[in-house]
Formats: C-alpha cells, sequence, structure tokens
C-alpha cells in the first residue's frame, strides 16, 4: 500500500510539473508576440517621424489656412479633408504625448 501510494504522489508531482510548464510556456509564447508586436508598432512609428513633423508644419501654415478657406467655400470636394479640422492634428499630437508619457512608465517597470 505504502508503494501504491507514493507512485500516485509522484504521478501527481509528476502532472503538475507538465501543468506548471504549459502554463509558463505560454507565457513566454504570448510575451515574445507582445514583444514581436511592440517592435514593429514602435518601428512603424519612428518611420513616419518625417510625415509626422511635415503635418505639423503645415498644420496652422498660411497654406493650411488657405486650404481650410477653399474647401469651406467649396472649391475642393470629393477629398477626405480631416487634416483641415481644427482637432485632428492636435489630437494626434495629444495621442503621441500620451504615448510618450506611457513609454516612459513602460521603461521604469521593466528596466531592472
Amino acid at each position: 500500500m505504502y508503494q501504491i501510494i507514493r507512485i500516485d504522489v509522484v504521478k501527481r508531482s509528476v502532472i503538475f510539473m507538465i501543468d506548471r510548464i504549459r502554463r509558463n510556456e505560454e507565457r513566454l509564447n504570448n510575451a515574445l508576440v507582445s514583444i514581436k508586436n511592440l517592435e514593429n508598432a514602435l518601428n512603424s512609428f519612428k518611420s513616419n517621424k518625417k510625415d509626422i513633423d511635415n503635418l505639423n508644419k503645415y498644420y496652422g501654415s498660411n497654406k493650411w489656412f488657405q486650404d481650410k478657406e477653399s474647401f469651406e467655400q467649396g472649391k475642393i470636394t470629393n477629398i477626405k479633408c480631416g487634416v483641415l479640422s481644427e482637432d485632428s492634428v492636435w489630437n494626434m499630437n495629444e495621442e503621441i504625448s500620451d504615448l510618450i508619457e506611457e513609454m516612459d512608465s513602460l521603461v521604469k517597470i521593466y528596466k531592472h
């Protein structure tokens, strides 16, 4: 009887070990996917820096005001003109600021 109980304990121990390994393997895989997604997002964001800079130069410039006025007068039609809204570029810049704050907090959390 002692031997049967011992075998059951060993089997349970192995089952718990396998379960632990599987859970941690899943954690590793999830982390690696998240890291790859973050890497791709950061690369995409960095590659758009020049476009964002040019957009910020355009926003509020004399050309932007001329384009906005022409759009409002109906001289420009059949084109997306979200960039002429007074909020779109400003909101984009606010989102960038929020993301930078979030990245700063991530650095503090993950930096060992």
